[in-house]
């Protein structure tokens, strides 16, 4: 049972620590129960031998006559004398013994479910908030089924471990350590002949408890597979039904749930072996028990009283075991499932900023990409020296084939990415020696694929800051021609939108990203792929709203449609990873490079759409 002491366990108990008084006193008050439990085994020979007999007679209760002093305790020694009638004595004391172990019971168990729960809560948040703040790339290589698996599976196993398994850990251990007690008080021949066969039940609990261990992992790990399932068909359930795959999926979903199946009986037969192994080890210990005290008994060495109480001490005393072994198999299982909560808590967080960083100042001059470089893999590099200069209030298009590295480009603004070489200035200063928050409080983005909450309209637009005056939200919603269809919504700016705002056209999602961008008030605004799935009405909507948007802004535009940029100041051509071209759009064309090879391609496209139709007449 060393793996309870293991560094992961050890970390993970760390979470009750800001918890210890609370603990402290739940642990105290579980030991008050154990001792009353004991208190009750041990009134069971007064009351088979005086309570329950009319021959006896006198009117003190023998409790317990301790063997190393030959001292007696009498239950009477505990009521004052006037009250010392058998009856009275014996009926008091149990009616105080169950209550008040009731009350304990009821106050330690809640005490310490309590101090798991909080630090579940505490683990789960400390988790979430290390994923939240890992960098874009982590979430394009851990797929979003497993990662909510483990925040969501993975730490309630060890809710289970720190909060149910808790309180039974000290109950059943103080209970056991009592009843030990009371074994060893009535008769310590008895009690050490008792514990021989114990440990033929420790060293299988033991053993199977690391075969629980290993199929916990897998069994997490196979959870997560069919979360990653669920998670893929419940999203892109529209091209599930439009491929006829409801059949396929399906069948893929039972196979991993086989899978989960398979792995979770390997443990739970681990776990259910341990009480029918104590039930067969009861009557092998119960019966030489029994035969020592028949002889004891009838040579005047033990009375019946006495016998009874050792045989209740003792098969209580086997019951703690039982839960113990229960309680160490759900600590092997929290040990088998913590281990992917505890390595993405290892994983180092999102760029952090130098100790000096210092607040961005209001942007108000240039942003200037000085040499750039950037690659996840240094024998790919993604960007190569690029050198790029937008001043305050005008709007720079980057065009490029796919893959050329223009959203790479734009990313680096905010910092989602870090530089490999050169630098990228804003103001004169290095965005790496400015905080965070500063640098992307001055920027907004507006993306191909929009993404809302699960929310109302309003908090979707305010976004963290719900308590916005109105006048402004509205004025951003009419800026971005949101407003009236949002007032024709059966709760107007209190309609809750759905997953991801799966209720509105694409148009109407699009235009409330862009009120959000408007509400936020960056002086820097990306604006990538936009309108790239819009319909031509939606687009001519969204291209106003975006050009309200645009106004007094420098503003960064990736657009595969050309015709949306025309009008940029400046139009970026990369290619792969390397800018080529710089000029306007009348430039560019005259030039008859790459960005004229582009627009002719896309406008020929155009051209010749009609007449794939055939001859009009």
């Amino acid at each position: 049972m060393a793996s309870l002491f293991s560094p992961q366990l050890k970390r993970l108990f760390g979470y009750v620590r800001p918890y210890s008084l609370r603990l402290g006193a739940g642990i105290l008050l579980l030991a008050f129960v154990a001792l009353a439990e004991g208190g009750v085994a041990l009134m069971v020979a007064p009351a088979v031998d005086r309570v329950l007999n009319p021959a006896a007679v006198g009117s003190m209760l023998t409790l317990v006559k301790l063997p190393w002093s030959g001292r007696t305790i009498y239950l009477n020694d505990f009521f004052p004398p006037r009250i010392h009638n058998v009856w009275t004595v014996f009926a008091f004391a149990l009616l105080i013994l169950y209550v008040s172990k009731a009350v304990a019971e009821y106050l330690g168990t809640t005490q310490i479910q309590y101090v798991g729960q909080a630090a579940v809560t505490d683990l789960r948040n400390q988790v979430y908030g290390r994923l939240i703040r890992q960098p874009m790339g982590f979430f394009q290589h851990n797929s979003t089924g497993r990662l909510n698996s483990t925040v969501i599976n993975d730490v309630e196993r060890t809710r289970i471990a720190l909060s149910e398994y808790l309180a039974d850990l000290f109950q059943k251990g103080f209970t056991f350590l009592v009843f030990v007690a009371v074994l060893l008080v009535v008769n310590w021949k008895m009690a050490l002949g008792s514990a021989v066969l114990l440990p033929l039940v420790i060293w299988p609990v033991s053993k199977f408890g690391r075969k629980i261990r290993r199929s916990a992992e897998n069994s997490q790990s196979r959870l997560g597979d069919l979360s990653q399932i669920l998670q893929e068909t419940l999203s892109g359930n529209r091209v599930v039904k439009a491929f006829g795959m409801e059949r396929f999926e399906i069948t893929r979903f039972r196979a991993a749930a086989r899978r989960l199946l398979r792995e979770n009986m390997r443990w739970i037969r681990s776990v259910v072996f341990t009480s029918p192994l104590m039930d067969m080890l009861t009557p092998i210990v119960i019966v030489p028990v029994v035969l020592y005290a028949r002889s004891a008994i009838k040579h005047d060495l033990m009375t019946v009283g006495t016998f009874g109480t050792f045989v209740y001490a003792l098969l209580r005393a086997y019951e703690p075991v039982k839960g113990l072994g229960n309680v160490y198999q759900q600590y092997e299982q929290a040990h088998g499932a913590t281990g992917q909560v505890f390595a993405f808590l290892a994983l180092q967080e999102e760029l952090q900023e130098h100790p000096g960083a210092r607040e961005l100042p209001p942007f108000s001059r240039e942003a200037e990409f000085n040499n750039v470089g950037f690659a996840y893999d240094p024998a790919s590099p993604i960007l190569r020296g690029v050198r790029l200069k937008a001043r305050a209030g005008e709007v720079v298009a980057i065009v490029g084939s796919s893959g050329a590295g223009k959203t790479t480009l734009v990313n680096l603004l905010p910092r989602f990415h870090d530089v490999t070489s050169g630098a990228l200035l804003i103001d004169g200063v290095d965005v790496r020696d400015a905080t965070l928050r500063s640098l992307r409080e001055q920027i907004a983005i507006v993306t191909q694929e929009t993404i809302l909450f699960n929310d109302t309209v309003w908090n979707n637009i305010c976004y963290g800051q719900p308590d916005l005056p109105e006048e402004r939200v509205f004025a951003a919603a009419r800026t971005a021609l949101a407003h009236d269809f949002i007032i024709e919504m059966p709760d107007g700016y209190q309609t809750m939108l759905g997953e991801r705002g799966q209720r509105l056209s694409g148009g109407q999602r699009q235009r409330l990203a862009i009120a959000r961008a408007l509400l936020k008030d960056s002086p820097i605004l990306i604006l990538d792929e936009a309108t790239s799935e819009l319909d031509s009405e939606s687009e001519m909507l969204v291209q106003k709203a975006l050009a309200n948007l645009m106004v007094d802004r420098t503003v960064f535009v990736i657009a595969h449609r050309l015709s949306t940029i025309r009008r940029a100041d400046k139009i970026v051509v990369l290619d792969e990873g390397v800018i080529t071209e710089v000029g306007t759009h009348q430039e560019l064309l005259a030039r008859g490079g790459t960005y004229a090879r582009l627009y002719e391609l896309q406008f020929a496209d155009t051209d010749a759409a009609p007449s794939a139709a055939g001859p009009a007449e």
